[in-house]
Formats: C-alpha cells, structure tokens, sequence
C-alpha cells in the first residue's frame, strides 16, 4: 500500500526567489490571518501536514520548500545555497503572497534561519514568531567543517519504491523517532518517481551544500536589533541547545521553552504539542 498524506492535498503557487529560483508554496487554506511555516534542511514544506488541521482553524497556512527541497528550484553551486538567499526567498514569499507586515511564522532548525534572515534584511516582515531550534551563532561556533555535510554526501538517494524508504527510515536514528504521520508525509513528498522506483527531491549532494552554508552568524551578531516577538523552543536532548541558548539572552523580547524528551526535531517527534504551543503564542 502507497504511504499518503492523511490532509486534502493544498493548492500550489510559486514565488520568485533569489536570482531567479523559483520557490514552491503550498497553500492549505484555512480561516485568518496568513501563517508562514519553514522547513528544517532535508524536508520540505509538506512535512508540516500533521500540524495543517489544527492550525487552519485559526490561520491561512502557507508552507514554502526551501531551495533546492521538494518541488522548489535546484541551482547548481554551492554559493546558491548561502542562507542569506534563502532569507531573501521568504522575503519574496511573503511579498508575493500578499502578507501584511509585521506577519506571522513559524520555522524549526534552518526554517526559523532564514526567517531571521528575513527579517535582518527587511525589518518588519515578520512580528510574532515561533522559532525551533534555529541554527544561528557565533562565528567560532561555525569555523570547524560540518559533518553533517558530510554524511549528507553519503546518503542514499535511491529506492526502490516509498515502502522501501520507509522501512529503511523508520529503522535508526533520526527519523524512528518521528510520529509515523510525520514520517508518511516526508517519504510521500520527499520522493520522487523515477524509472525503476523512487528518488530523494533534495539529495545528498544539495543537502550538503546547504549545510556548509549554514550558521547565520552575521544575524547572530544583529539578533537584538530584531523588533520580533519571539517564542523560542529548544529540547531537552537538542545538539544545538547551547546555541538557542546564546540567542536567548540577545533577542529583546522573548519567550524560552524547553521541550522535554525530544531531540533537535521537535516538530517531528511531538507535533501536537508544537501545534497547541504556536496557537497560544500567536493568539
């Protein structure tokens, strides 16, 4: 049996990004004021479905793929990838889209980045926002190689089918942590058909470059200039609390949580709780 997605399947609409790359948003609908989601590296904007339902009760949800993820454009270089361009890119997103300003998101690891990011180059973008696990810090936090680009570079890309991928995923770390919802939203929207079976959208040579691009240590210096309202989530077993935690004491007006039993993807492991926390803190 197919794995599929257990929400109507949202409408599409492309921004234009950065130099040109054209950036895939799904739109879910949904009753009030628009709600932006971004992505952690390796997803796509699909990865937020089990979340959709209960946040279109209150907000008209909109979730862009990252470049380079999902349905979004791949440029070739790695230079495409710095996350200065990728903030640009939300900027376009929320411009396209109509957003007033001082507009809600959401975005976990990479996502809430580039919505810094977005914010840094063009205050009042964004007000109220709920940032998980953000991967923004000082300059000597960044200066070693990233293993994560690394072991990106050593994925499989290739399956034989979404079944396949599934077993493969649900068997070891990260992702036999995730909700099987979760995971049934990544691995149908993740891959893409191809001769033969399956195949990752965002591979293990992208994902890479996004990594080695990634650190956002420019906004970490300017966090405090951020007229943001911020509710900040971090996990008990997160590899980058340390760093959520630096955030914390430069951002002037915050909120700091500490999710317990989760590792760096929160929204994955406990969705429902990331859901009732966004709905309280942008109410």
């Amino acid at each position: 049996m197919a794995v599929t997605s257990k929400i109507a399947l949202p409408q599409r609409v492309t921004a234009t990004g950065a130099g040109g790359v054209p950036i895939n948003v799904w739109d879910f609908g949904g009753d009030g004021p628009p709600l932006l989601l971004c992505h952690c590296t390796g997803t796509h904007g699909r990865i937020w479905d089990p979340l959709v339902p209960k946040l279109a009760e209150r907000f008209h949800v909109y979730a862009p793929d990252t470049r380079g993820h999902g349905d979004s454009g791949q440029p070739s270089t790695k230079d495409d990838y710095r996350w200065s361009l990728s903030g640009q890119d939300v900027r376009n997103v929320a411009s396209a889209l109509g957003f007033p300003p001082k507009a809600f998101a959401v975005g976990h690891s990479a996502g809430a980045s580039h919505i810094c990011y977005a914010e840094h180059q063009a205050p009042g973008t964004f007000g109220r926002v709920v940032l998980i696990d953000p991967i923004i810090g000082p300059a000597q936090a960044f200066r070693s190689e990233n293993p994560l680009a690394a072991l990106s570079r050593k994925r499989k890309n290739d399956f034989a089918s979404r079944e396949e991928a599934r077993a493969r995923y649900a068997s070891k770390p990260p992702m036999n942590a995730w909700r099987p919802d979760v995971l049934d939203a990544y691995v149908e929207h993740g891959l893409r058909d191809v001769s033969g079976g399956v195949t990752l959208k965002c591979p293990g040579p992208i994902e890479a470059m996004v990594y080695e691009g990634s650190g956002a240590t420019d906004v970490f210096e300017d966090l405090g200039r951020l007229d943001l309202d911020v509710l900040l989530i971090t996990s008990e077993h997160s590899d980058v609390r340390r760093l959520v935690e630096l955030q914390k004491d430069r951002f002037k007006r915050v909120r700091f949580e500490v999710i317990p039993g989760a590792s760096h993807f929160i929204p994955q492991e406990k969705p429902a709780e990331i859901a009732d926390y966004i709905l309280e803190w942008l109410a």
